[in-house]
């Protein structure tokens, strides 16, 4: 056996004898392959359906770093819904690639399929209105990092950094793709394997995906703004163009009640 295989079972022990726990699953890395020295061996515990409590934590075991999600069923597909509605995968990439532990009444196989069926659901296509305020934050963006590059601020790079992220979130949401967290962007745009384990499908622009690749790698301030005026300004152009002069966007008011 695995060295964390042994590891993921001990911290089983206590739970298996649990007449709450009706199941479990592990998911992550060392599951899907390529864990690197920083990787944890995530675990789904899963309690009876009704119960009213639900657990986290961190568990050390022979030197693996156990992190442990402890749910009723109706919980998991919650995080299901919510991860969509944020367009998110997280909890439904870890049933769907995960491997079930145990299973007493089948419920674990049941969310892993449920997860499947959340990863093939398409997200709602942004309204004309929603679009209209994106592009004029895009626009906003820019003319930010521009006056922080004129003014030779000493935080440009960080804005710079912050301004990438935004630019990559807009788009993929304009395109109709799910958020992918910064920490994995890098290897979402470039890596094969990567898509593979989490189940994800290659981005769509291969032009914007160079291009973004590239202004990761700058530190000449001179080259950082440059590449992002250019990427800014193709992505409003996907968007149906921009002009700052005239721009305006009528919408009904929206008021909250008192209680």
């Amino acid at each position: 056996m695995q060295k964390w295989k042994w590891a993921v079972n001990k911290f089983l022990e206590h739970w298996e004898e649990d007449e709450s726990v009706i199941g479990a699953l592990v998911c992550g890395s060392y599951v899907t392959g390529s864990p690197s020295p920083h990787s944890d061996i995530d675990v789904h515990i899963l309690l009876k359906a009704g119960t009213n409590w639900r657990e986290r934590g961190n568990l050390i075991i022979e030197n693996y770093l156990i992190e442990y999600f402890i749910n009723p069923p109706e919980q998991i597909r919650s995080y299901f819904l919510e991860d969509y509605e944020d367009r998110r995968s997280h909890a439904a990439v870890q049933f769907a690639t995960g491997e079930i532990l145990f299973d007493r009444f089948g419920t674990v196989e049941q969310l892993r399929q449920e997860g499947e069926s959340w990863l093939k659901k398409e997200y709602k296509i942004m309204n004309s209105t929603a679009i209209e305020l994106m592009k004029y934050s895009i626009w906003d963006t820019l003319d930010n990092l521009q006056d922080a590059y004129e003014k030779g601020s000493q935080d440009y790079h960080f804005v710079y950094s912050h301004s990438l992220s935004d630019l990559f979130n807009a788009y993929c949401h304009f395109l109709n793709i799910e958020t992918i967290p910064p920490y994995q962007v890098k290897p979402y745009l470039s890596e094969q394997n990567f898509l593979t384990k989490y189940r994800k499908s290659a981005f769509p622009d291969e032009f914007f995906s160079r291009k973004f690749q590239r202004a990761l790698k700058l530190s000449h301030r001179d080259e950082m703004m440059a590449i992002y005026h250019q990427l800014a300004e193709y992505v409003l152009l996907k968007m149906g163009d921009f002009q700052i002069n005239g721009w305006k966007m009528r919408s009904p008011i929206n008021l909250r009640e008192n209680t």
